[in-house]
């Protein structure tokens, strides 16, 4: 038989490609990415370390504005996931939408929150929302890398009383949050619009069951200014109104100043000033000047603190009655601490001390002092125990009365598997209780218990 060349190689029965030896290559020899897996279920807080490379707007920003409803506990930053064991994880594409719905069922002991003649009953509140993603999200995940972006969400929810049907009413609720920036200049336009009936314990709304209707516009700028220099604006407006003459409605304005230096990788010092004016519809209106330090960030990897301490000059439209309203400037502070105590524990503290205008009694506005601790705990198999606590005190201008108001809660549910939210779609019970006493001045005794149970599920 005749020899093959020696330069020649025989065809093989079973050639060898890159990408049959080497994982992540074509045929071509090309690198593929693997795809990007979402984190796994309950790990603990991510971004232990970030590179120095990053710089001050890589991160998502804290972005502090007063909530709406400041009783809520909600995150007082308004692009932060929520404060949770797991923080949120939006789904991969440009756009998305993100619908639910919920069902609750609650026993209320004295629905007015009245000191005498109290009206209990039981009431079903059917839930539907939904939210819409456009662009890449405002996630600790990953840095954004979008220019533009826009978060949306509407909820819509009834509350049907079995025995007092003229206590029944239609809420909603709108949130938008847009992002125009991507670098060194961030802009960040925003709208919250609520139209609620009710009442709470820890706030201005201590008065009957009523509709209140919110709307909150504003626009927070954020630019950099060196590596580890920073400067943040916001402007807002807010304004409070309600459908029955009794009340008192209230529009407000506000804008901040805050320079931002970058101690650390992971933790920012603050300079604020902001000046705030008010003018409600019966009263004297009031102008408050507002200047402090804090800080925000992380100096511990399972830590993330926010706080402001500052001093608010306030001044009020008109003179007050010599020897009758006290002055009420002072110490202020805002913020929040949440603290990853492991993968199945994450504990929160929320503080607030605000100058707030009361809705019914006329030039007798006051200091509320507000702190709120909150837990979670995942007790293995899907299961979570939620307590609550919060206490506020009162510190009124004219009456001089001071009120201590309480609110135990504890929440036991059953969440439902989602790689998305944490115990956000559940079955669950809820049990609470009211509490708000005297400490100087006027005697009174509020007190009210709250049986709720639930299911919310996100599709």
């Amino acid at each position: 038989m005749p020899q093959s060349p020696a330069a020649t190689e025989l065809p093989s029965p079973n050639p060898v490609f890159p990408h049959t030896t080497r994982p992540g290559l074509t045929d071509r020899a090309i690198p593929i990415l693997p795809e990007r897996e979402s984190p796994p279920r309950l790990p603990d807080l991510y971004r232990l370390t970030r590179p120095f490379s990053w710089t001050l707007l890589h991160d998502t920003p804290a972005s502090y504005l007063p909530p709406i409803d400041p009783s809520s506990f909600r995150p007082v930053t308004a692009y932060e996931p929520p404060i949770a064991l797991r923080p949120r994880v939006y789904r991969k594409g440009l756009w998305n939408l993100y619908p639910w719905v919920a069902l609750t069922k609650t026993y209320d002991s004295n629905i007015n929150l009245s000191e005498t003649n109290r009206i209990s009953d039981i009431y079903v509140t059917p839930r539907a929302g939904i939210e819409f993603q456009l662009g890449s999200p405002d996630t600790i995940y990953e840095p954004y890398d979008t220019i533009l972006a826009l978060n949306a969400s509407y909820e819509a929810y009834g509350d049907l009383f079995l025995n007092h049907n003229d206590l029944s009413a239609f809420n909603q609720r709108l949130e938008l949050r847009g992002r125009i920036g991507r670098t060194s200049a961030v802009f960040r336009p925003f709208l919250s619009f609520t139209d609620i009936t009710g009442t709470d314990i820890l706030t201005r709304e201590l008065y009957n069951r009523t509709r209140r209707i919110r709307v909150l516009p504003g626009l927070r700028n954020e630019f950099q200014l060196t590596s580890v220099t920073g400067w943040n604006q916001t402007f807002s407006s807010f304004h409070f109104h309600h459908t029955d003459p009794a009340y008192i409605n209230l529009n407000s304005w506000r804008t901040q100043q805050e320079l931002t230096y970058l101690l650390t990788p992971d933790l920012r010092l603050l300079a604020w000033g902001e000046y705030r004016q008010s003018r409600p519809s019966r009263g004297s209106g009031a102008d408050e000047i507002f200047f402090g330090l804090g800080w925000a960030g992380k100096p511990d990897p399972r830590l993330y603190t926010e706080l402001r301490l500052g001093w608010d000059h306030l001044s009020h439209q008109r003179p007050p009655v010599a020897g009758k309203r006290r002055n009420l400037s002072g110490f202020r502070f805002n913020g929040y601490t949440t603290f990853q105590w492991s993968a199945r524990t994450a504990l929160t503290f929320r503080y607030d001390r605000d100058y707030v205008f009361d809705e019914l009694a006329e030039d007798d506005n006051f200091v509320s002092t507000l702190l709120q601790f909150k837990a979670e705990f995942y007790l293995g198999e899907n299961w979570f125990l939620t307590p609550y606590f919060g206490v506020s005190i009162d510190d009124h201008e004219t009456s001089r009365n001071r009120f201590l108001n309480l609110r135990p809660e504890i929440e036991f549910s059953y969440a439902f598997p989602d790689d998305e939210r944490s115990n956000e779609s559940r079955i669950y019970i809820k049990f609470g209780y009211l509490n708000s006493s005297t400490l100087k001045g006027y005697n009174r005794t509020i007190e009210a218990y709250r049986i709720t149970t639930g299911v919310v599920y996100h599709f």
